[in-house]
């Protein structure tokens, strides 16, 4: 292939991918900022909540143990889940934005490599990234997923709460009423989806395995490495194809 077409192909790589990197950098931006929103409103959510409990128990108006009730109490402990994953979602986000230091200097900038060489060489890294975003897009979106769905039953929860404090005994089956609450939303936001391309996408299981076999290996031998390694990668490879099969139409550039 001429090398004039090589680089006409490889620019056009590039600036397609520099698009979809652009949209997964402000995808993620995005879900930062939403996580921080649903920081803040947990955390005057939660000063709200004390201070009214506090007021109620002072003014006797109310023995404590109805204001604690089972609802009441599970709201604050999803309250302050749905808190901590906030946090999580927003600190947790890794992004690949372009070319670092070391990119410009030994790549783009060496003249042992030629023209068409640097071109098709920035355009497989853009290649990497796309696929590091689309990564840290999932695992961010259903993290943010959770977050909104366990705030949004921390408020019904406290809704339930409420009432409990009036009517003293609520029916068994209101658990089950908030469950199915949480089901029909869960459902409508896409959670079953996003899950299943979490799982796919990270691996978590063979993460785990991997981090357990690394401190393993610090007390053992390494003659059984090889093996293990094979194992490993046989696996990869079969979770992976299970996963494509079962979302063929999934997109890199979400």
């Amino acid at each position: 292939m001429p090398d004039e077409d090589r680089i006409r192909r490889a620019k056009l790589a590039r600036e397609e991918a520099r698009e979809t990197i652009d949209k997964q950098s402000a995808t993620l931006s995005d879900i930062d900022e939403k996580a921080m929103q649903i920081f803040r409103a947990n955390v005057v959510l939660a000063g709200i909540t004390v201070s009214g409990i506090s007021i109620a128990v002072q003014a006797n108006e109310t023995p404590t143990t109805a204001i604690l009730n089972p609802f009441t109490k599970f709201g604050v402990v999803l309250l302050f889940t749905g808190t901590v994953l906030s946090a999580v979602t927003y600190t947790s986000t890794s992004e690949e934005i372009g070319v670092n230091a070391d990119d410009v200097t030994e790549s783009i900038l060496n003249e042992r490599y030629e023209y068409h060489l640097v071109e098709e060489g920035l355009a497989e890294e853009y290649s990497r990234w796309i696929a590091a975003n689309y990564r840290s897009n999932v695992q961010n979106a259903l993290l943010f997923t959770t977050t909104l769905l366990t705030t949004v039953m921390a408020i019904c929860y406290f809704f339930v709460g409420a009432v409990e404090i009036y009517r003293a005994s609520l029916p068994w089956y209101t658990n089950l009423g908030v469950f199915g609450l949480f089901l029909v939303v869960a459902r409508i936001s896409g959670l079953p989806g996003q899950s299943k391309r979490w799982y796919c996408e990270t691996s978590p299981q063979d993460r785990f395995f991997g981090w357990l076999r690394d401190w393993t290996a610090r007390f053992g031998t390494d003659s059984e490495e090889p093996e293990k390694n094979e194992a490993t990668n046989r696996d990869d490879a079969k979770n992976q194809t299970e996963c494509e099969n079962e979302n063929p139409d999934d997109e890199q550039g979400a």
